[in-house]
């Protein structure tokens, strides 16, 4: 298991992102249905969908359904975070699969409480509901009206993450997400390395200008502003 009871994106990206194996999430939501999503492909924060074939999605409560791709549109998976572009992309932010960007069949949102959605249709995987459908009286049943098109919103009671293969499979990706760790955690050392130097080189030739400095010089001279000797040295306004 590659991790479990998080509450958040950046938590869950923590474990997933760098992890080179198949990955199965399971979610269990308040509504007392059980589904999840498989695939193979290794995890990464991008804009854009990616992923490959060796993927699905399924239901596991009340009904065992599974829904594969229908390769008439290849939007797999996605995992586009706020902090990746700031909000800048006007996009979803979360984990997703199949549909689109703004509206993808399974999504679960940034802080993974608020907004999931799934749909019981899309492009890239076969129809068929992830969430119970509600009964005519209002409750979640084994048997409810067949599934629309519109999104449904659910709540995530709990959610695992779990590496899929053998013994040297999962190794071998759990070594892979320790050194996407370090070449992460090596990068922000040099950006940071290299915005301090940065920042003094512009300090020195006066790209920028020190507040303090540039004080001092606009009261200098002022004939409203005296020497208080008292006060070594300290600037004092006539009023």
């Amino acid at each position: 298991r590659i991790c479990i009871s998080f509450n958040s994106l950046s938590f869950l990206c923590a474990y997933q992102l760098g992890y080179s194996g198949p990955t199965l999430i399971l979610i269990q939501s308040t509504s007392r249905g059980e589904f999840g999503a498989f695939t193979s492909h290794a995890w990464k924060e991008s804009k854009d969908f990616y992923g490959n074939s060796d993927c699905f999605l399924f239901q596991l409560h009340p009904h065992l359904a599974v829904y594969r791709p229908t390769m008439q549109s290849r939007n797999f998976m996605y995992c586009n975070s706020y902090a990746r572009s700031k909000g800048y992309d006007q996009q979803a932010h979360g984990i997703g699969f199949g549909g689109t960007t703004d509206q993808p069949r399974l999504f679960l949102a940034e802080n993974l409480m608020e907004d999931c959605q799934a749909s019981p249709r899309d492009l890239t995987f076969d129809n068929g509901s992830l969430l119970p459908q509600p009964s005519s009286n209002g409750d979640s049943s084994f048997g409810g009206p067949p599934p629309s098109s519109h999104r449904h919103y659910f709540e995530i009671q709990s959610m695992e993450v779990w590496g899929v293969g053998g013994k040297d499979i999962v190794q071998a990706a759990l070594d892979g997400r320790r050194k996407a760790r370090e070449l992460r955690d090596e990068g922000i050392r040099r950006a940071r390395k290299v915005d301090k130097a940065q920042f003094l080189d512009d300090f020195r030739s006066g790209a920028i200008d020190s507040k303090a400095f540039a004080y001092k010089q606009q009261i200098d001279g002022r004939a409203d502003a005296d020497v208080d000797e008292r006060n070594k040295g300290a600037y004092d306004y006539e009023k």
